[in-house]
């Protein structure tokens, strides 16, 4: 939760597509909803999600959160992103070192999974790894000034409280996102 209100509180105008326990810590935090995409119905798909959302809207930031659970499931995205070469993308990975996110059961050999070398590997631009919540609030300025793709992996500890999904559907997420974009393009024209 710590990590998603400072990811909240440098966000900005950014959109943000989230998924997985991510999405439950966000929707409590984000002071945005009108800019957040929320993917519970899909949830491997947030990185290709966002990945389209940075090339339709070059001008802005956009923010993928994303867990290791739901990443492990589509690496591919990685290099798609590494590919596609989004300057405006920022990939948060919530690496949960409790298992919540797999209601406790260890991967094996998961420890062993170096994501943010996939990543570089994969072509992003940068990576940062973070481990302690202190070192992630100080850095935070500084990965969101760099030129993407970014990807960050931040370790992360759930207490055991399971937060809701939004109420909101996801499809009425994406009509309030989609309109507010278009409204800027029907003022200008």
């Amino acid at each position: 939760m710590e990590a998603t209100k400072a990811v909240n509180f440098h966000r900005k105008d950014a959109l943000v597509v989230s998924t997985s326990f991510a999405l439950r810590e966000w929707s409590q935090v984000s002071a945005r909803r009108d800019l957040d995409v929320d993917l519970f119905d899909c949830m491997d798909r947030a990185p290709a999600v966002g990945l389209g959302l940075a090339l339709a809207q070059p001008e802005g930031k956009v923010l993928v959160l994303d867990c290791d659970s739901t990443l492990r499931t589509n690496l591919g995205g990685l290099a798609t992103i590494g590919e596609s070469n989004p300057e405006n993308l920022v990939h948060f990975v919530f690496d949960d070192v409790s298992s919540s996110s797999t209601s406790g059961v260890r991967i094996k050999e998961m420890d062993n999974l170096d994501l943010a070398q996939i990543a570089l590997s994969s072509g992003y631009a940068k990576t940062y790894e973070f481990d302690k919540l202190e070192e992630f609030l100080i850095g935070l300025e500084e990965v969101m000034r760099q030129t993407g793709p970014v990807f960050v992996r931040v370790k992360v500890f759930r207490d055991g409280i399971q937060l809701p999904f939004p109420e909101r559907s996801m499809a009425e997420g994406w009509a309030e996102v989609r309109d507010l974009l278009t409204s800027g393009e029907e003022e200008a024209g």
